[in-house]
């Protein structure tokens, strides 16, 4: 009787360390690596599927790096476009050639980008940025519409 009531003591303690370890690891998943946004002009941003993540919304205006990884299993880019629209009421369409992707020559200035990032790359993008408003975009065909896109303030 004693080796039934331990198992039922044994059981839930498994469970709640199995709980834990499961809770640690999703808290991890997609969080940006790297500074806090109050380091000023550096801004981490987390490319995934289908989202991207800056550690903060808003800077000062200046000289700004975006410290971005590509934290996805896919293929990804950062666009920088300043722009008075929301990132999410682009027109979607084609451009240069590609189906699926919003025409950066007419949504506002693309001021820098990365370029293809594959899975797991890291890139430092440095620009200097005036006050304003700022479109974030992933614009690989079909990514833009899978959600890839944010907001950004520059004071």
């Amino acid at each position: 009787m004693k080796i039934f009531a331990g198992k039922w003591v044994l059981i839930p303690a498994l469970l709640l360390l199995g709980g834990v370890a499961c809770s640690s690891s999703a808290a991890v998943s997609g969080t940006p690596k790297s500074v806090p946004p109050t380091a000023g002009g550096t801004i981490g941003i987390g490319l995934n599927q289908w989202s991207i993540t800056p550690t903060a919304s808003r800077v000062h205006a200046g000289s700004v790096t975006f410290n971005v990884d590509n934290e996805g299993n896919i293929t990804h880019e950062f666009v920088v476009l300043r722009t008075d629209t929301p990132a999410a009421a682009f027109m979607i369409g084609s451009f240069e050639n590609e189906p699926d992707r919003i025409n950066e020559d007419t949504v506002g200035t693309n001021l820098g980008e990365t370029g293809d990032l594959e899975a797991g790359a890291l890139h430092a993008l440095t620009i200097n940025l005036a006050p304003g408003h700022y479109a974030f975009v992933c614009n690989l065909s079909g990514h833009y519409h899978a959600g890839m896109h944010t907001d950004f303030t520059v004071l």
